[in-house]
């Protein structure tokens, strides 16, 4: 390989940087539910649309991630960067409840096609490159740059959501467009470590069966980690209406969003500190506390500030990501981690994809107040009962 042929071969590192960037620079997020609303969907439709977005990147796993093998990374980041422009021209100029499932279903295979693409890509740039040494580095960079990203798009979106909603789609307009040529600019590096097999999905039912259902310990910590995701996350799309409630105003929704992200960076960064002072057991107790808790402060205390009940959530969301990654990791050979760690991923979707229309439908028939005290309620008594099971089955 000559130099120039080098140089453009590196030069994917900064063109997939600032392609990252473009998608996660979603300027409509601290508005969203707002926005729904403002059209006249119910808290029932919106989280209805969430539950099929998530039921949808379930089914997609594994065939995006096939074709990305078959046919390349950079046709996934094109084709996906077109998906990505179509669910936005969707939501820019959508009306009705079937506009947005349009956009939720092109927004899902988006997020499918890039998904391990990515990573993918810049581990075998830097195979190619005989660099493979930096990878984390180099990606750990991308990530942080793109979290930046997230926050500067979540303080400018609420600036720009305060003047008109449909303004924060609009303006992601150029950006969306923008992603397809720097996609295309994208060399195709040699494909050196394939991310699914071609018998992938017989594979995944027979580790199913073999490898989690005859474990206890590793069957019912995937359990309990797919109940704390989904009742942690179910929070994310009542956060706009608790902040309208609260008497917080729009133009500052982007500055409670973005310090989410600050919230969630620190505890999974520090984890590893408060896992080894707590331990196993503590730290899944806590895990659970934390959620019960958020959600009865949040039921029972409407102010100003009441937003900060939020930031428990926040530092779920972040110290759950390290902490039940690892235990699961060391239940797990090496031979098998990445279909384990993706059979974990699809059920923590699926148990979203189930709980949260069914919190929209309580939303809508009682209030969000009562809402949030009946998730708590049943995260208490569904999370009780997985810890005592994992104390039967001597996990901690």
């Amino acid at each position: 390989m000559n130099g120039k042929e080098k140089a453009r071969l590196r030069s994917n590192i900064w063109k997939y940087t600032f392609f990252r960037v473009l998608y996660c620079f979603a300027l409509f997020v601290p508005i969203f539910v707002l926005f729904l609303q403002d059209l006249g969907l119910s808290l029932t439709q919106i989280m209805l649309l969430q539950s099929i977005y998530a039921i949808a990147i379930v089914l997609l796993e594994v065939p995006t991630g096939y074709f990305a093998d078959i046919f390349g990374r950079k046709k996934s980041l094109i084709i996906g960067s077109v998906f990505f422009l179509l669910s936005l021209l969707s939501m820019s100029f959508g009306t009705l409840f079937f506009h947005f499932l349009i956009a939720e279903i092109f927004w899902a295979l988006f997020t499918s096609l890039i998904s391990g693409s990515d990573s993918a890509l810049i581990y075998d740039t830097l195979k190619d490159l005989k660099d493979e040494v930096t990878y984390k580095k180099v990606w750990g960079n991308i990530i942080f740059i793109s979290t930046l990203a997230i926050g500067v798009a979540n303080i400018l979106g609420g600036f720009i959501g305060a003047i008109n909603f449909r303004w924060t789609f609009y303006f992601m307009l150029p950006l969306a467009f923008l992603m397809i040529p720097m996609a295309l600019s994208i060399k195709e590096p040699e494909r050196h470590k394939l991310i699914f097999k071609k018998n992938y999905f017989f594979e995944l039912i027979n580790i199913v069966k073999t490898e989690i259902l005859t474990k206890p310990k590793l069957k019912w910590l995937i359990l309990f980690g797919g109940i704390i995701y989904a009742f942690n996350q179910s929070a994310l799309w009542f956060y706009q209406p608790y902040f309208a409630l609260s008497g917080l105003k729009i133009v500052h929704f982007g500055f409670v969003f973005a310090s989410f992200q600050i919230v969630a960076a620190f505890s999974s960064k520090y984890a590893y500190k408060v896992e080894a002072f707590l331990g196993e057991k503590y730290s899944l107790v806590m895990l659970l506390v934390l959620v019960v808790v958020s959600y009865f402060l949040m039921g029972n205390f409407v102010y100003l500030f009441s937003f900060s009940f939020a930031f428990l959530q926040q530092f779920v969301r972040g110290f759950s990501n390290v902490v039940i990654g690892d235990y699961i990791h060391k239940l797990t050979e090496s031979r098998i981690r990445a279909t384990i760690l993706s059979v974990q991923s699809m059920f923590k979707n699926l148990v979203y994809a189930v709980l949260i229309p069914i919190f929209g439908y309580v939303a809508d028939v009682y209030s969000l107040l009562q809402t949030f005290l009946v998730i708590g309620a049943t995260a208490f008594v569904i999370g009780s009962v997985l810890l005592y099971v994992l104390h039967r089955n001597k996990v901690f």
